[in-house]
């Protein structure tokens, strides 16, 4: 995310040292001593012990300007926003001239206290003063605000003719199971609404992962695993809607082609087991600048994205690629001057309807900083986007926003006040308007052999209304399909597969708010050495499936477990009713860093921690096979190399 502070740039005007705060008592400092240690605090972003300095000047001598040019800054950083305007109209009464940048500053203070018409003045000030009158010389702070102030002045114009008296739904805070003091944003649901997955941003950028309690609340979050999160930026994950895919950025890892890339991995959400497979970096969207913040169609074949890249309309832009069909994503487009502006656009979200988008934006009129907006594509094109009001945004930055499964609750990222960090997760009700054009019922179907009970993959899925033309889906390992529909419909769906008898049902589908995501089971009769003469049948009984593979993922130079990791193989193992009787192969690996000797020893180390784990676990010794391979010889980020591989055999 931009870091938005701008202290360092503020001092330059100034022209104040940075002295070492010392023990000396602040009543016999004189009150340029005083201001010149707030300055220090300053930059140091040690704000309140800054605006008791500067209160103890103005205390001193009350007609500092100085002292007040910076309570403005101080305040605004401690969001006293009242405050902030206070000492700003004190330094204008005292020395109007003094700075030019301070007007348009005054102007964002008055924009956070919901004063937009006054924010507007003090903006147009701004806009039609020239700097030669002033005596402070700010050029390189204006510069910044010389290309925002026109945005701004849109901003206020738009905001001033909204009724802010009028009541509407609190958002709430999703709570400290999910936000932190640090930055928590981009929240996406998978189609069941039981996970969510998002950006938390403390001493680096990591994606964390939470399960939806009975109660409506969510367990504490974690790490998505090693197998993505690194010491370096990994962030802006979306599930597909269908929740067994997830896209995301990572930034600096070996194998980047810019400063960060979007990476594609398996999400495995069956049974709770929220285990990452199959990282891989996605073809055809990447370039060498920054490209992240990727969001998918429910039919998985078109990409909007953030990116950098040349052939914007101005800092960061939206851009759309569609799925090629030699599963490579073609040439992205950029999206257009209906949605991109000369600021920043970020944060899409597609709504499983295929034609609403929801994205961020710092260049489109808004309540201040970055709002959230929504467009829907039409025959002639995306549509204006729309602000989506005073029930999300606010004068404050809003990054981010996903849909609940039902159509009619967002949850999105606010910097609002009153929350635990900077950025925090929050969900309210949407009204109507600002939902998704169409509503939406999900299908998720799963075919399964009608002797053997096992999934059957391959299998062709025609799924429609009755006289139109039919979608075909085809299965996977596990004898899925998945499709949004159009809500309260009648649908066929029609199987098709060598070997088996086909399958033809009708079913009239209709979100609830209990069930926004319909499941169909369908059990198919084979052609050839069939012992039942019984038609194929649906069933609603829900099958489990199980997992024979795992992939555990270390630290550098590590190789213990964590809790996570062994809940994980815990998870792997208590799948098996008796898990005395089956066999399990355990093989360990290394990345480069290092000699090959110490690298087998090290794989070695890591296969036998993990063997030992699952002996624990009623595993017979005797069944138990594991070794250690040593260096992975791969072009994969070295982090995908420091692991161990579980599988069972038997």
């Amino acid at each position: 995310m931009k870091n938005y502070l701008t202290l360092s740039i503020i001092m330059l005007f100034l022209g104040l040292g940075f002295p070492q705060v010392n023990a000396q008592d602040a009543k016999v400092k004189s009150a340029k001593d005083l201001v010149e240690d707030a300055e220090y605090l300053i930059n140091r972003r040690q704000f309140s012990a800054a605006k008791e300095k500067l209160t103890a000047a103005i205390k001193q001598k009350p007609k500092f300007v100085v002292a007040y040019r910076l309570l403005g800054v101080v305040n605004k950083y401690l969001y006293d926003f009242e405050g902030s305007v206070a000492a700003y109209e004190k330094l204008f009464e005292l020395h109007p001239g003094l700075s030019r940048a301070a007007y348009y500053e005054a102007g964002e203070a008055f924009m956070k206290n919901y004063q937009y018409k006054k924010a507007l003045g003090y903006f147009m000030l701004y806009k039609n003063s020239d700097a030669r009158d002033y005596k402070t010389d700010e050029q390189t702070i204006q510069r910044g605000y010389d290309e925002m102030v026109d945005r701004q002045i849109k901003s206020c114009e738009y905001a001033r003719g909204i009724n802010f008296d009028e009541i509407v739904d609190e958002p709430e805070n999703l709570g400290s199971s999910i936000n932190s003091v640090g930055l928590e944003y981009l929240p996406t649901l998978t189609a069941d609404g039981r996970w969510l997955i998002f950006t938390s941003e403390q001493a680096s950028e990591d994606i964390l992962v939470s399960r939806r309690k009975k109660d409506d609340t969510w367990t504490k979050a974690e790490s998505i695993g090693n197998a993505i999160n690194t010491p370096m930026n990994e962030g802006m994950a979306k599930f597909t809607v269908c929740g067994r895919t997830v896209y995301f950025s990572a930034c600096a890892w070996e194998n980047v082609k810019g400063g960060c890339d979007i990476y594609q991995a398996g999400f495995d959400t069956q049974n709770d087991f929220g285990v990452v497979d199959n990282v891989e970096p996605v073809k055809g969207v990447n370039s060498d600048r920054w490209d992240s913040q990727p969001a998918i169609s429910c039919d998985g074949t078109t990409m909007y994205f953030t990116s950098s890249r040349d052939g914007g309309q101005g800092g960061t832009d939206i851009w759309i690629s569609t799925l090629g069909a030699d599963g490579i994503w073609n040439v992205p487009v950029n999206a257009g001057p209906t949605i991109n502006s000369k600021g920043d656009e970020e944060a899409p979200y597609i709504a499983p309807d295929g034609v609403t988008l929801y994205f961020s934006s710092d260049g489109h009129p808004g309540l201040g900083e970055a709002d959230i907006f929504r467009t829907v594509k039409e025959e002639a094109g995306w549509t204006t986007p729309m602000n989506l009001g005073q029930s999300i945004n606010t004068p404050f930055r809003e990054a981010g926003i996903s849909i609940s499964p039902e159509g009619d609750v967002a949850y999105y990222a606010s910097a609002r006040p009153g929350g635990i960090g900077g950025l925090d997760i929050y969900r309210v009700g949407l009204y109507r308007e600002i939902s998704p054009k169409i509503e939406n019922v999900m299908l998720d179907g799963y075919i399964y052999d009608a002797q053997t009970k096992e999934p059957v993959a391959g299998v062709k899925v025609k799924v429609g209304k009755s006289g139109q033309k039919k979608i075909t889906l085809t299965t996977d390992q596990d004898g899925r399909f998945f499709i949004c529909l159009g809500n309260r419909a009648s649908y066929s769906y029609i199987t098709d597969k060598k070997g088996y008898q086909t399958f033809i049902g009708a079913e009239y589908f209709k979100r609830t708010k209990n069930e926004p995501t319909k499941r169909v089971e369908v059990f198919l009769t084979p052609t050839l050495g069939s012992v039942t003469e019984e038609p194929p049948v649906a069933s609603t009984t829900p099958k489990t499936r199980i997992r024979k593979n795992l992939s555990v993922y270390f630290g550098s130079g590590k190789y213990e477990l964590s809790e996570v990791q062994k809940e994980q193989i815990r998870k792997l193992i208590t799948q098996f009713d008796e898990p005395e009787k089956i066999k399990i192969k355990i093989t360990g690996f290394a990345d480069d860093v290092g000699n090959k000797e110490f690298n087998l020893s090290l794989s070695e180390k890591r296969a036998s921690i993990v063997a030992q784990f699952v002996e624990v676990l009623e595993v017979p010794r005797a069944q138990i096979t594991y070794d250690g391979k040593g260096i992975v010889e791969s072009n994969i980020p070295q982090h995908q190399k420091r692991r161990v591989e579980i599988i069972i055999v038997d």
